[in-house]
């Protein structure tokens, strides 16, 4: 405090300056700065207005140009720089809520993949797999049940086009669809098992991705016909040729 008062009450100043009036002052028997039982060394008091005067070059409150010192003034704090804190924390905080948010998502993913895998595996163990099934990733495109749908798809299977013939309609990846069978809860809750019927289809799954998504599973019983009715609506299909 004392070299800061000493800084603003010359404005302009030099470090041996104020190092020598404050030597000066806490050495002086007269002065009443020092108690009686404390005694003071010159080189301890330079050496502390030397760190002192760092700290408030630091802090922007003085400048140094070679060896001259200036007063800049006390940091102040307005109404405006108070707004523009509260925007930035606001700000900060919404991008910690956001990666949270996909921190969660992933771990979600990972999770449901790896109940997928379980799940394939008891299924291939038992000796009574299912037939065929759906790689990963995919895209699942939901719309209504009556509703006309025209597909294009180009030569290479690499190009395709829907349309729904002004149908609402959504898309979905796999991610949603493993949330939809409920595989991304965690190991060993009792949903999961719930979830895990003796047939390896997803009993919370809806009928539209049971239908869409999982096939048919196999049965002991023979000749006995697929349980799932056909998909309703109208599905057009055809090879756009390229030139």
């Amino acid at each position: 405090m004392k070299v800061c008062e000493k800084v603003e009450s010359k404005g302009r100043t030099t470090y041996n300056e104020v190092a020598d009036e404050l030597v000066a002052e806490f050495t002086d028997p007269g002065n009443n700065i020092a108690s009686p039982d404390q005694q003071y060394d010159e080189k301890n008091i330079r050496r502390r207005v030397y760190d002192a005067l760092n700290v408030l070059m630091a802090m922007d409150i003085i400048s140094k140009d070679k060896k001259e010192i200036q007063w800049k003034g006390l940091p102040r704090t307005s109404l405006s720089d108070i707004e523009d804190l509260k925007t930035e924390r606001l700000g900060l905080r919404n991008r910690i809520e956001k990666k949270a948010a996909y921190l969660h998502e992933l771990e979600e993913q990972f999770v449901g993949l790896q109940n997928l895998i379980q799940r394939n595996e008891q299924l291939y163990s038992s000796g009574n797999p299912l037939n065929g099934g759906v790689a990963l990733p995919f895209i699942l495109v939901q719309t209504r049940p009556h509703a006309t749908v025209e597909v294009e798809i180009s030569e290479d299977m690499q190009l395709v086009h829907f349309d729904f013939n002004s149908t609402p309609f959504e898309l979905h990846d796999d991610n949603y669809v493993l949330k939809a069978m409920k595989f991304c809860k965690r190991p060993g809750s009792d949903e999961m098992a719930h979830n895990f019927s003796a047939d390896g289809e997803g009993s919370s799954m809806s009928a539209m991705y049971q239908q869409q998504i999982v096939p048919p599973p196999m049965t002991n019983t023979p000749g006995r016909p697929p349980t799932s009715p056909p998909l309703p609506g109208i599905l057009k299909a055809r090879v756009k040729h390229e030139h």
